[in-house]
Protein backbone atom coordinates (compact mmCIF):
# COMPACT_ATOMS: atom_id res chain seq x y z
CA UNK A 1 0.00 0.00 0.00
CA UNK A 2 2.93 2.60 0.96
CA UNK A 3 4.99 1.57 -2.63
CA UNK A 4 1.53 2.66 -4.61
CA UNK A 5 1.31 5.38 -2.57
CA UNK A 6 5.05 7.00 -3.39
CA UNK A 7 4.36 5.76 -6.98
CA UNK A 8 1.44 7.60 -7.27
CA UNK A 9 2.56 10.72 -5.82
CA UNK A 10 5.86 10.65 -8.42
CA UNK A 11 3.60 10.59 -11.23
CA UNK A 12 1.89 13.18 -9.99
CA UNK A 13 4.92 15.39 -9.30
CA UNK A 14 6.61 14.68 -12.93
CA UNK A 15 3.19 15.61 -14.12
CA UNK A 16 3.26 18.74 -12.48
CA UNK A 17 6.95 19.18 -13.47
CA UNK A 18 5.44 18.51 -17.18
CA UNK A 19 3.27 21.44 -17.01
CA UNK A 20 5.65 23.44 -16.32
CA UNK A 21 7.53 22.54 -19.24
CA UNK A 22 7.88 23.47 -22.89
CA UNK A 23 6.29 20.79 -25.42
CA UNK A 24 9.86 20.96 -27.15
CA UNK A 25 12.98 21.29 -24.90
CA UNK A 26 16.53 20.42 -24.62
CA UNK A 27 17.81 17.76 -22.60
CA UNK A 28 20.01 20.90 -21.39
CA UNK A 29 16.78 23.24 -20.74
CA UNK A 30 15.57 19.97 -18.74
CA UNK A 31 17.92 19.97 -16.45
CA UNK A 32 18.08 23.68 -14.71
CA UNK A 33 17.86 24.10 -11.57
CA UNK A 34 14.01 24.31 -10.93
CA UNK A 35 13.81 20.30 -12.32
CA UNK A 36 16.70 19.37 -10.37
CA UNK A 37 15.13 20.74 -7.24
CA UNK A 38 11.72 18.87 -7.96
CA UNK A 39 13.21 15.98 -8.50
CA UNK A 40 15.96 15.90 -6.17
CA UNK A 41 13.43 16.54 -3.34
CA UNK A 42 11.17 13.99 -4.54
CA UNK A 43 13.92 11.11 -4.23
CA UNK A 44 14.91 12.47 -1.07
CA UNK A 45 11.13 11.88 -0.24
CA UNK A 46 10.87 8.47 -1.50
CA UNK A 47 14.34 7.08 -0.45
CA UNK A 48 13.49 8.68 3.40
CA UNK A 49 10.08 6.46 3.27
CA UNK A 50 11.94 3.36 1.56
CA UNK A 51 14.30 4.08 4.85
CA UNK A 52 11.48 3.95 7.25
CA UNK A 53 9.79 0.89 5.71
CA UNK A 54 13.09 -1.05 6.00
CA UNK A 55 13.39 0.61 9.53
CA UNK A 56 9.73 -0.69 10.32
CA UNK A 57 10.16 -4.36 8.64
CA UNK A 58 13.17 -5.01 10.32
CA UNK A 59 11.46 -3.84 13.60
CA UNK A 60 8.59 -6.24 13.01
CA UNK A 61 10.89 -8.83 11.74
CA UNK A 62 13.21 -8.60 15.06
CA UNK A 63 9.90 -8.54 17.20
CA UNK A 64 8.68 -11.51 15.93
CA UNK A 65 11.90 -13.17 16.18
CA UNK A 66 11.66 -12.65 19.93
CA UNK A 67 8.46 -13.63 20.34
CA UNK A 68 8.89 -17.53 18.12
CA UNK A 69 12.53 -17.37 20.74
CA UNK A 70 10.07 -17.17 23.88
CA UNK A 71 7.55 -19.26 22.75
CA UNK A 72 9.83 -22.15 22.25
CA UNK A 73 11.03 -21.11 25.47
CA UNK A 74 7.87 -21.35 26.97
CA UNK A 75 7.15 -24.91 24.90
CA UNK A 76 9.90 -26.22 26.92
CA UNK A 77 7.69 -27.66 29.58
CA UNK A 78 9.96 -29.84 31.33
CA UNK A 79 13.76 -28.41 30.75
CA UNK A 80 15.33 -30.66 33.36
CA UNK A 81 15.00 -33.40 30.62
CA UNK A 82 17.07 -31.31 28.25
CA UNK A 83 19.79 -33.54 26.68
CA UNK A 84 18.66 -36.27 28.62
CA UNK A 85 16.41 -39.50 27.76
CA UNK A 86 14.09 -42.16 29.47
CA UNK A 87 13.82 -45.22 29.30
CA UNK A 88 10.44 -46.48 27.98
CA UNK A 89 10.26 -50.36 28.90
CA UNK A 90 8.64 -52.95 30.92
CA UNK A 91 11.19 -54.53 32.81
CA UNK A 92 14.87 -52.86 31.14
CA UNK A 93 16.77 -52.83 27.82
CA UNK A 94 20.13 -53.54 26.36
CA UNK A 95 22.87 -50.98 26.23
CA UNK A 96 25.30 -51.75 23.24
CA UNK A 97 28.78 -51.22 22.81
CA UNK A 98 27.84 -50.46 19.19
CA UNK A 99 24.87 -49.46 17.00
CA UNK A 100 24.20 -52.92 16.39
CA UNK A 101 21.74 -55.23 17.69
CA UNK A 102 24.87 -58.12 16.89
CA UNK A 103 27.02 -55.62 19.07
CA UNK A 104 28.39 -56.66 22.84
CA UNK A 105 26.31 -55.92 25.61
CA UNK A 106 27.81 -53.46 28.33
CA UNK A 107 24.87 -53.48 30.72
CA UNK A 108 21.39 -52.35 30.62
CA UNK A 109 18.56 -49.56 31.15
CA UNK A 110 16.18 -50.39 34.12
CA UNK A 111 12.41 -49.23 33.37
CA UNK A 112 12.55 -45.65 34.74
CA UNK A 113 16.08 -45.61 33.88
CA UNK A 114 17.19 -42.29 32.95
CA UNK A 115 20.57 -41.10 31.07
CA UNK A 116 22.63 -38.27 29.04
CA UNK A 117 22.02 -38.17 25.56
CA UNK A 118 25.69 -38.35 23.88
CA UNK A 119 24.48 -38.56 20.54
CA UNK A 120 21.58 -38.94 19.08
CA UNK A 121 20.91 -41.05 15.58
CA UNK A 122 18.39 -42.15 13.77
CA UNK A 123 17.89 -45.30 15.15
CA UNK A 124 20.20 -45.85 17.88
CA UNK A 125 21.45 -43.14 20.81
CA UNK A 126 24.67 -43.42 22.42
CA UNK A 127 23.83 -43.18 26.43
CA UNK A 128 25.79 -42.27 29.25
CA UNK A 129 24.04 -43.75 32.76
CA UNK A 130 25.67 -44.43 35.78
CA UNK A 131 29.09 -46.02 34.90
CA UNK A 132 27.99 -47.38 31.48
CA UNK A 133 27.72 -45.69 28.31
CA UNK A 134 26.76 -47.15 25.21
CA UNK A 135 23.88 -47.43 22.37
CA UNK A 136 20.35 -47.90 22.79
CA UNK A 137 17.79 -48.17 20.53
CA UNK A 138 15.76 -45.14 20.00
CA UNK A 139 12.60 -47.06 20.38
CA UNK A 140 13.10 -47.65 23.65
CA UNK A 141 13.56 -44.14 24.34
CA UNK A 142 11.64 -41.15 25.42
CA UNK A 143 13.63 -37.59 24.86
CA UNK A 144 13.35 -33.89 26.16
CA UNK A 145 9.66 -32.93 27.13
CA UNK A 146 8.17 -36.26 25.55
CA UNK A 147 10.63 -37.92 28.78
CA UNK A 148 9.14 -35.02 31.13
CA UNK A 149 5.53 -35.92 30.42
CA UNK A 150 5.83 -39.92 31.20
CA UNK A 151 7.77 -39.50 34.19
CA UNK A 152 4.96 -37.09 35.49
CA UNK A 153 2.40 -39.17 34.40
CA UNK A 154 4.12 -42.52 35.29
CA UNK A 155 6.94 -42.13 37.79
CA UNK A 156 6.46 -41.97 41.26
CA UNK A 157 8.08 -39.34 43.78
CA UNK A 158 9.79 -39.96 46.48
CA UNK A 159 10.36 -37.70 49.94
CA UNK A 160 13.48 -38.62 51.62
CA UNK A 161 13.93 -37.62 54.79
CA UNK A 162 17.34 -35.19 55.21
CA UNK A 163 16.75 -34.64 59.05
CA UNK A 164 17.17 -36.96 62.45
CA UNK A 165 13.65 -37.27 63.49
CA UNK A 166 10.73 -35.50 61.07
CA UNK A 167 7.26 -35.23 61.99
CA UNK A 168 4.34 -36.39 60.09
CA UNK A 169 1.11 -34.00 60.74
CA UNK A 170 -2.44 -34.55 59.88
CA UNK A 171 -2.53 -30.85 58.49
CA UNK A 172 -0.02 -28.60 56.62
CA UNK A 173 0.08 -26.57 59.74
CA UNK A 174 3.15 -27.20 62.60
CA UNK A 175 0.39 -27.10 65.40
CA UNK A 176 -1.00 -29.90 63.82
CA UNK A 177 -1.34 -33.87 65.51
CA UNK A 178 1.49 -35.56 65.24
CA UNK A 179 0.68 -38.92 63.15
CA UNK A 180 3.80 -40.38 63.56
CA UNK A 181 7.28 -39.92 63.19
CA UNK A 182 9.66 -41.31 60.25
CA UNK A 183 13.98 -41.11 60.48
CA UNK A 184 16.55 -39.90 58.56
CA UNK A 185 17.63 -41.70 55.46
CA UNK A 186 14.76 -43.26 54.79
CA UNK A 187 12.13 -42.57 51.68
CA UNK A 188 8.67 -42.29 51.36
CA UNK A 189 5.76 -42.14 48.51
CA UNK A 190 4.31 -38.69 47.90
CA UNK A 191 1.08 -38.29 47.15
CA UNK A 192 -0.50 -35.54 44.90
CA UNK A 193 -3.00 -33.62 46.55
CA UNK A 194 -5.50 -30.48 44.96
CA UNK A 195 -4.94 -28.82 48.19
CA UNK A 196 -0.92 -28.58 48.29
CA UNK A 197 0.46 -25.51 49.47
CA UNK A 198 3.91 -24.47 49.88
CA UNK A 199 6.22 -25.67 52.24
CA UNK A 200 4.45 -29.35 52.73
CA UNK A 201 4.50 -32.74 51.14
CA UNK A 202 1.72 -35.23 51.65
CA UNK A 203 3.48 -38.59 51.78
CA UNK A 204 2.12 -42.22 52.09
CA UNK A 205 4.30 -44.01 55.05
CA UNK A 206 2.05 -47.16 55.44
CA UNK A 207 -1.44 -48.67 54.45
CA UNK A 208 -2.30 -46.88 57.90
CA UNK A 209 -0.24 -43.70 57.81
CA UNK A 210 -0.55 -40.56 55.18
CA UNK A 211 0.20 -37.10 56.12
CA UNK A 212 2.45 -34.12 55.61
CA UNK A 213 5.99 -33.37 56.27
CA UNK A 214 7.52 -29.92 55.74
CA UNK A 215 9.08 -29.64 52.54
CA UNK A 216 12.36 -28.49 54.18
CA UNK A 217 12.95 -31.24 55.76
CA UNK A 218 12.75 -33.46 52.33
CA UNK A 219 14.39 -34.28 49.36
CA UNK A 220 12.06 -34.57 46.89
CA UNK A 221 12.76 -36.81 43.26
CA UNK A 222 11.83 -38.69 40.94
CA UNK A 223 12.29 -42.86 41.54
CA UNK A 224 14.72 -42.61 38.21
CA UNK A 225 17.47 -45.69 38.54
CA UNK A 226 20.68 -45.78 36.59
CA UNK A 227 22.20 -47.94 34.00
CA UNK A 228 23.78 -51.19 35.50
CA UNK A 229 26.84 -52.11 33.40
CA UNK A 230 27.28 -56.20 32.88
CA UNK A 231 30.20 -55.77 35.57
CA UNK A 232 27.49 -54.12 38.23
CA UNK A 233 25.37 -56.82 37.37
CA UNK A 234 28.09 -59.63 38.59
CA UNK A 235 28.50 -57.75 41.05
CA UNK A 236 24.84 -58.21 42.19
CA UNK A 237 24.53 -61.30 41.22
CA UNK A 238 27.67 -62.86 43.61
CA UNK A 239 26.04 -59.94 46.28
CA UNK A 240 22.59 -61.54 46.47
CA UNK A 241 23.92 -65.12 46.65
CA UNK A 242 26.66 -64.22 49.63
CA UNK A 243 22.89 -62.54 51.59
CA UNK A 244 20.95 -65.79 50.67
CA UNK A 245 23.57 -67.83 51.43
CA UNK A 246 24.43 -65.80 54.74
CA UNK A 247 20.39 -66.54 55.63
CA UNK A 248 20.30 -69.57 55.21
CA UNK A 249 23.84 -69.75 57.09
CA UNK A 250 21.83 -68.11 60.06
CA UNK A 251 18.84 -69.89 59.74
CA UNK A 252 17.95 -72.68 62.97
CA UNK A 253 15.37 -75.19 63.09
CA UNK A 254 13.63 -73.17 65.46
CA UNK A 255 9.82 -72.74 64.70
CA UNK A 256 10.18 -69.18 64.71
CA UNK A 257 12.76 -69.21 62.13
CA UNK A 258 10.51 -71.38 59.94
CA UNK A 259 7.68 -68.99 60.86
CA UNK A 260 9.85 -66.51 59.08
CA UNK A 261 11.13 -68.03 56.00
CA UNK A 262 7.48 -68.94 55.40
CA UNK A 263 6.09 -65.39 55.46
CA UNK A 264 9.14 -63.73 53.28
CA UNK A 265 7.91 -66.51 50.52
CA UNK A 266 5.37 -64.12 50.03
CA UNK A 267 7.22 -60.90 49.62
CA UNK A 268 5.95 -58.81 46.33
CA UNK A 269 2.57 -60.46 46.83
CA UNK A 270 -0.35 -57.63 46.24
CA UNK A 271 -2.20 -55.70 49.47
CA UNK A 272 -6.23 -55.79 49.43
CA UNK A 273 -8.19 -54.28 51.77
CA UNK A 274 -9.96 -56.39 54.16
CA UNK A 275 -8.09 -59.28 52.52
CA UNK A 276 -6.58 -62.56 54.35
CA UNK A 277 -4.83 -64.50 51.40
CA UNK A 278 -1.35 -64.61 50.97
CA UNK A 279 -1.09 -65.00 47.74
CA UNK A 280 -4.21 -63.40 45.95
CA UNK A 281 -3.96 -59.99 48.80
CA UNK A 282 -3.86 -59.46 52.16
CA UNK A 283 -4.01 -56.46 54.63
CA UNK A 284 -1.43 -56.37 57.65
CA UNK A 285 -3.50 -57.94 60.16
CA UNK A 286 -4.20 -60.92 57.83
CA UNK A 287 -0.93 -61.64 56.63
CA UNK A 288 0.45 -62.05 59.98
CA UNK A 289 -2.75 -63.89 60.97
CA UNK A 290 -2.52 -65.93 58.17
CA UNK A 291 1.45 -66.74 58.38
CA UNK A 292 0.59 -68.11 61.83
CA UNK A 293 -2.02 -70.05 61.08
CA UNK A 294 -0.10 -72.03 58.33
CA UNK A 295 1.47 -73.27 61.11
CA UNK A 296 -1.30 -74.04 63.57
CA UNK A 297 -1.26 -70.80 65.95
CA UNK A 298 -4.68 -68.78 65.73
CA UNK A 299 -4.52 -65.32 66.23
CA UNK A 300 -7.20 -62.50 66.22
CA UNK A 301 -7.92 -61.09 63.02
CA UNK A 302 -7.07 -57.08 63.38
CA UNK A 303 -4.15 -55.56 64.58
CA UNK A 304 -5.47 -53.72 67.72
CA UNK A 305 -6.97 -57.47 68.79
CA UNK A 306 -3.51 -59.19 68.02
CA UNK A 307 -1.60 -56.64 70.16
CA UNK A 308 -4.61 -56.75 72.89
CA UNK A 309 -4.75 -60.51 72.55
CA UNK A 310 -1.38 -61.42 72.48
CA UNK A 311 1.42 -61.90 75.26
CA UNK A 312 3.79 -58.52 74.67
CA UNK A 313 7.47 -58.33 74.72
CA UNK A 314 9.69 -55.25 75.64
CA UNK A 315 10.77 -53.90 72.15
CA UNK A 316 14.43 -54.04 72.79
CA UNK A 317 14.04 -57.85 73.08
CA UNK A 318 12.22 -58.43 69.98
CA UNK A 319 13.25 -62.10 68.41
CA UNK A 320 12.64 -63.19 64.98
CA UNK A 321 8.61 -63.77 64.55
CA UNK A 322 7.24 -61.40 67.42
CA UNK A 323 4.81 -58.79 65.82
CA UNK A 324 5.15 -54.64 66.15
CA UNK A 325 2.33 -52.70 66.55
CA UNK A 326 2.01 -48.84 65.43
CA UNK A 327 -1.23 -46.42 66.25
CA UNK A 328 -3.35 -45.08 63.45
CA UNK A 329 -3.97 -41.50 62.92
CA UNK A 330 -6.95 -41.72 65.39
CA UNK A 331 -4.74 -42.98 68.00
CA UNK A 332 -5.85 -46.69 67.52
CA UNK A 333 -3.67 -49.93 66.81
CA UNK A 334 -3.64 -49.50 62.91
CA UNK A 335 -0.66 -51.46 61.76
CA UNK A 336 1.17 -54.79 62.21
CA UNK A 337 4.23 -56.14 60.90
CA UNK A 338 6.65 -58.98 61.38
CA UNK A 339 10.22 -59.04 63.07
CA UNK A 340 12.53 -61.38 60.66
CA UNK A 341 15.75 -60.01 62.67
CA UNK A 342 18.77 -57.99 61.33
CA UNK A 343 16.70 -55.01 61.94
CA UNK A 344 14.44 -55.60 59.51
CA UNK A 345 10.61 -56.17 59.55
CA UNK A 346 8.39 -57.85 56.90
CA UNK A 347 4.66 -56.83 56.25
CA UNK A 348 1.97 -56.25 53.91
CA UNK A 349 2.66 -52.27 53.66
CA UNK A 350 0.13 -51.00 51.32
CA UNK A 351 -1.70 -50.95 47.82
CA UNK A 352 1.28 -49.68 46.12
CA UNK A 353 4.16 -51.82 47.13
CA UNK A 354 2.56 -54.58 48.76
CA UNK A 355 4.57 -57.31 50.90
CA UNK A 356 7.94 -55.88 51.69
CA UNK A 357 10.83 -55.95 54.09
CA UNK A 358 11.03 -52.45 55.46
CA UNK A 359 14.04 -50.87 58.52
CA UNK A 360 12.20 -51.93 61.81
CA UNK A 361 12.37 -47.72 62.17
CA UNK A 362 10.70 -47.15 58.87
CA UNK A 363 7.78 -46.00 61.73
CA UNK A 364 7.81 -45.93 65.73
CA UNK A 365 6.71 -49.09 66.57
CA UNK A 366 4.58 -48.35 69.97
CA UNK A 367 4.24 -52.42 71.21
CA UNK A 368 5.38 -55.57 70.30
CA UNK A 369 3.73 -59.11 71.27
CA UNK A 370 5.04 -62.69 70.72
CA UNK A 371 3.37 -65.66 69.70
CA UNK A 372 6.18 -68.56 70.16
CA UNK A 373 7.80 -69.04 73.23
CA UNK A 374 10.73 -71.12 73.69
Amino acid sequence: MKKRTIFGLTLMAIGTAELFTPTFVSNAEILDDSTVGITYALDQYVSNLEIQEEKEESAEGTEAQEETSQAEEAGCKYPEFEGKCLAYVEESVNVRQEPDEDSERVGSLPVHGIALVVEKGETWTKIESGITDGYVRNDFLLFGDAAGAYAEETCPKVAKVNTTTLNVRAGQDETSDCLTMIPEGESYEVIPKDDDVDGWTYIRVDSDIEGYVSSEYVDISYGFSHAISVAEEEEIRKQKEAEEAARYAEMTSTKRQEVVNYALQFLGNPYVYGGTSLTNGTVCSGFTMSVYAHFGYGIPRTAGEQMNGLSSVDLDSIQPGDLLFYRGSDGSIGHVTMYIGGGQVVHASSSTTGIIVSSIGYRTPCGAARVIWD
